[in-house]
């Protein structure tokens, strides 16, 4: 093989390379919907599918009383992503306010799902014990990573929808004394892959 044969063999091999390994495209939200005590009815987004953020107008804890529990859960659909790969929620970040009295504390969990396989979930629990001798009030941004509970998408087809996304975040207020939770506003991250 000659050295311009060679040549155009290696270009061609980058050049199939660097169609392997580029990102796919960002699809495009076609349609959200929101069900949970704590999700208003239209909370104010921004940014695209690989990096929305949802901004709460009303999503409160208080303990005691009678909303201790607080959830919403994001149902996304999108279309124009990339055939042959999957995506999957890797963080969620929110932000927002806790006021925790001595002895109490907040758990708080994010659970993902496709709805094409609705039994395939994904959840992560954290939580902010005061185990002080006063009360905590303070602004919080809380991180959950989810990578050790990632949910895959089914392999996106030539219509380029991921299938419906799932995401419910729940926050939970129980212990000795008082406590108050507030979340401003919540934002994804997400992972992707070749399937």
């Amino acid at each position: 093989m000659g050295a311009f044969s060679r040549m155009t063999v290696l270009l061609a091999a980058a050049a199939y390379s660097s169609l392997v390994t580029a990102d796919p495209a960002t699809p495009r939200i076609t349609s959200i919907t929101y069900s949970g005590n704590g999700c208003p009815n239209n909370p104010d987004r921004s940014g695209d599918f690989n990096g929305p953020t949802f901004a709460y107008r009303r999503f409160v804890a208080a303990y005691p009383g009678t909303n201790q529990t607080v959830n919403c859960e994001v149902h996304i659909q999108a279309t124009g992503a990339s055939a042959g790969w999957q995506v999957a929620l890797s963080d969620n970040w929110i932000k927002g306010h806790v006021v925790l009295d001595p002895g109490t504390q907040l758990d708080y969990w994010t659970t993902s799902y496709f709805s094409q396989d609705a039994a395939n979930t994904g959840t992560v629990q954290n939580k902010i014990v005061n185990n002080g001798a006063s009360t905590t009030d303070q602004a919080v941004t809380l991180h959950q990573d989810c990578a050790a509970s990632r949910v895959w998408s089914l392999c996106i087809g030539d219509d380029g929808s991921p299938g419906i996304l799932n995401v419910n975040f729940r926050g939970a207020l129980s212990g000795g004394g008082k406590g108050y939770f507030e979340v401003f506003t919540e934002s994804w991250d997400f992972d992707w892959r070749r399937c």
